[in-house]
């Protein structure tokens, strides 16, 4: 029996990351990349431009960008004073009513605006409140949307449409035919699906995992079968329930005697409510290896749940009893999965002008094949080698597009991993941990033992052939 290696997910690396700097367009993510003096610099740029231009419904949305990035950093007593002074809700409503870019930004400033507007504060009543801004937006949103818009939105339905997803569906099939979406990390959430059983329910920490998803469900309607579990918006009692719903699980469990009642925080809840899918669900369970680190490290799940984990590829699955998780594995990258994809030349995000608020590298996603596969080198070598030359030539092929674009390393499952060129006896490469990570100040801060040194994560070896047409699994 081969348990799932913990190392690997003990704290993956957050991939969602900014997105480019145009002088007419600033995004949510872009913001906070900024310090303050940055931020103030820039608020006066572009307070200057509403002035100068007040019907400019864009230069409205980057100072709004900036407005709301420095107030979240502005200490909470001064934050009142501050919203005051810039009056940017009340000022664009004057502007720019009926606007997509005042609703949309009414939505994402909401509480402010709502006390400005003088209604009473209470949670039912604000959630109506603030919510009617996310649905005018809906409805006016522009032909040329940006992706965070859309991310945004679809944020926002997947928490509320419950189980009538005509609106998702709508707006991700516009999503999708905008081409703002990269079809590298479809085929990668197409995978991470492709490996599960029939009818499995899919546990994401955010929206950023079940984006893509949603979008193969509803708008290329494949995989529809499984259930999509978004981690982020269980706090939220109305998904909750409809979730347990669609998975067969009893309403009890939110009643005065039931386990979510006894929850004493919102952090304790959601650990509930995992480890209640994963007991009672009558369906299998699988966690996205890519976003398991707020739920292994720190206060995330409880031991007895992360001894249950098992690698499967690009899932970790829940089992309480164990079992040869190498075989299923295997039978992924065998059966399953579609992995031709990686040897076709990706661009490096950075190229893109990408405005997504989830935004995963394609140079990152294709580094978890290499990362979460790489244990099947060994097997294959011994009992498989055309399956062997194969692998061995697709780890070629990333390692090479990889080191192509510039990069001598990753990071990944907590560790950063240098990508090493060797050239004897024909181009191939080895992925070792990070030698810097070695030195007298890492070891103490990560309690490093001094004897240990950089270890060599896998090796390929030189392509001798590329004639790997029996052993390719696109299905």
């Amino acid at each position: 029996m081969k348990r799932a290696f913990l190392s690997f997910i003990i704290a993956i690396a957050a991939f969602i990351t900014t997105g480019a700097q145009t002088e007419e367009r600033f995004t949510y993510t872009q913001m906070w990349s900024f310090d303050t003096l940055k931020l103030d610099s820039m608020y006066r740029s572009w307070e200057e431009r509403v002035e100068a231009s007040p019907k400019d419904e864009q230069a409205w949305r980057n100072l709004f960008e900036i407005y709301n990035a420095r107030k979240v950093i502005t200490p909470m007593e001064q934050q009142d004073a501050y919203r005051r002074a810039c009056n940017v809700m009340q000022r664009m409503e004057q502007a720019i009513p009926e606007s997509y870019t005042f609703y949309c930004s009414a939505y994402q400033g909401g509480y402010e605006y709502e006390k400005y507007r003088g209604k009473p504060y209470g949670i039912a009543e604000y959630v109506a409140f603030r919510n009617q801004f996310a649905d005018r937006a809906i409805e006016l949103l522009p032909e040329d949307a940006q992706a965070d818009d859309y991310e945004l939105w679809a944020s926002y339905l997947m928490r509320e449409a419950g189980e009538d997803s005509t609106q998702l569906t709508r707006l991700l099939t516009r999503y999708f035919d905008s081409g703002l979406y990269p079809a590298e990390e479809l085929q990668y959430h197409f995978n991470e699906l492709q490996g599960m059983d029939k009818g499995a329910i899919y546990i994401g920490a955010t929206e950023g995992d079940l984006i893509g998803k949603l979008i193969l469900q509803l708008v290329l309607h494949v995989h529809r079968d499984k259930l999509l579990y978004n981690d982020n918006c269980a706090s939220y009692r109305p998904y909750l329930e409809a979730f347990f719903q669609s998975a067969g699980l009893s309403q009890d469990y939110f009643g005065p005697e039931g386990e979510w009642a006894k929850a004493k925080e919102q952090f304790e809840e959601q650990r509930l409510n995992i480890r209640h899918i994963c007991q009672h669900a009558q369906r299998p369970v699988y966690f996205s290896a890519s976003s398991l680190s707020r739920m292994i490290v720190g206060e995330g799940l409880p031991d007895d749940l992360k001894a249950c984990l098992y690698n499967e590829g690009l899932t970790m699955r829940y089992s309480a009893k164990p079992y040869d998780n190498l075989a299923a594995k295997r039978r992924n990258v065998e059966e399953r999965y579609r992995l031709e994809y990686l040897r076709l030349s990706f661009r490096p995000s950075e190229e893109r002008d990408d405005t997504r608020r989830f935004r995963q590298s394609t140079n990152f996603l294709a580094f978890n094949y290499l990362l979460l596969l790489n244990d099947l080198m060994p097997y294959y070598k011994a009992h498989s080698p055309g399956r062997y030359a194969w692998l061995n030539s697709l780890f070629n092929d990333i390692l090479s597009q990889l080191r192509r674009q510039g990069l001598g390393g990753l990071g990944g499952f907590g560790s950063v991993y240098i990508i090493k060129e060797i050239t004897d006896g024909g181009l191939h490469y080895e992925v070792i941990d990070d030698p810097t990570r070695f030195d007298a100040f890492s070891r103490k801060a990560n309690n490093i033992p001094g004897d240990a040194v950089p270890r060599v994560l896998f090796r390929t070896e030189p392509v001798t052939t590329t004639n790997y047409s029996n052993y390719t699994n696109i299905k």
